[in-house]
């Protein structure tokens, strides 16, 4: 009986270097950038690994320098389109730098993300991106993630954390300018469906909207603030209760876009004409906002370019490059397209009676506007 065959022995950095005509130390540093090593030499190299298909061995060259070149990410929502292109921007720009990234959807409860990132620190992760789950407000993950390096992606924490840094964007800023759009058509009732308060980014949007009304001076009505939680549940909901309300509003700003579908769902269920007789504005502009009718007034966020921004800040601190600022706040645009228009003077509400609506000063729309934050 024959011996079975016995597999190729895997190729060696030493072969490599026997190869390339070269030294083991000058096949290290070509792989690892650690050293100068000429464009000849590394072609020379190259061509090497190429003809002998070598492999390197990651578990060795992470026990020697100290890193697995993994990355963790834990967002809230991975439904939300919003949160797949930041996500595929963390991974793109993780892949060029020869990052892995391990993903955990945290579905926005404290738990999950509790053992996500534990289990990012078995794992030995070089640093983790993270997008706090709304009950996890605070600095309750230190203890898990222990020495590894961290920053903040979209959502910036309300309680001091440690971090080596934050990337998001100026949220009171973008919630101001999409409500005083609102005000420059004439609408003196403008509804706002908030996310939950324990969000830092909720409440600086809706932050920013109460500031464009003081600033405009015209009267917050209380009825006329909802909460929600990010869901599209809850923006037809919420939508639903203030369409029904005796004095309804003329406009209803989402600050996240879940809510917004949830809300124009509501408005096509009630039969209203949008924006004949209710503006819908929302946040998170996406692919969708142009394909719906009418096509929505959005708040972009380069959600894509945060993600981005998030791995290069993090991947330059572990490996010890100058970084920029811990903060950074990209800029958003308001996209004005066809879900806005100057209040109509009577607009129906549900149960058929016509609601008389206080006088307005109406403001000429400006269907080429777009503003940045």
């Amino acid at each position: 009986m024959k011996n079975p065959r016995r597999a190729p022995r895997p190729k060696t950095i030493r072969d490599v270097a026997r190869a390339a005509g070269t030294s083991v130390s000058t096949v290290s540093a070509a792989l690892n950038n650690t050293d100068y090593v000429s464009s000849a030499m590394r072609g020379r190299i190259e061509k090497a690994i190429r003809r002998l298909h070598y492999r390197p061995n990651d578990l060795a060259r992470s026990l020697r320098l100290h890193r697995t070149h993994t990355l963790g990410m834990v967002v809230p929502d991975l439904s939300n389109s919003f949160y797949t292109d930041l996500v595929r921007g963390v991974k793109d720009y993780a892949g060029t730098a020869n990052y892995t990234l391990l993903l955990g959807d945290s579905r926005e409860h404290w738990d999950e993300e509790r053992t996500y990132l534990d289990e990012f620190h078995r794992r030995r992760v070089d640093g983790i991106i993270r997008i706090p789950a709304i009950e996890a407000q605070g600095g309750q993950a230190e203890p898990l993630v222990g020495n590894i390096p961290v920053v903040f992606a979209d959502q910036f924490p309300h309680a001091k954390d440690r971090s080596i840094g934050c990337v998001g964007v100026d949220n009171v800023t973008a919630a101001l300018d999409a409500t005083q759009y609102l005000l420059s058509l004439g609408h003196r009732r403008t509804a706002i469906i908030a996310g939950q308060q324990k969000s830092r980014t909720s409440a600086d949007r809706l932050e920013g909207y109460r500031r464009a009304l003081r600033n405009a001076r015209v009267p917050i009505d209380r009825a006329l603030v909802r909460i929600g939680d990010n869901t599209m549940l809850s923006g037809h909901r919420e939508a639903m209760e203030i369409l029904n309300l005796p004095l309804s509003p003329t406009a209803i700003f989402c600050t996240n876009n879940m809510m917004t579908l949830g809300a124009l769902q509501a408005i096509q269920e009630l039969k209203l004409q949008c924006p004949k007789y209710v503006s819908l504005l929302g946040f998170d502009d996406l692919n969708w906002a142009t394909l719906l009718r009418p096509r929505l007034t959005m708040v972009r966020q380069p959600a894509r370019e945060i993600g981005m921004t998030a791995a290069q800040m993090l991947i330059e601190h572990i490996e010890g490059r100058p970084q920029r600022s811990a903060v950074q706040r990209l800029p958003t645009r308001l996209m004005v397209r066809d879900s806005c228009a100057p209040p109509a003077s009577r607009a129906p509400r549900a149960g058929a009676s016509f609601t008389s609506l206080p006088p307005l000063q109406t403001a000429k729309p400006d269907p080429a506007r777009s503003c940045e934050s």
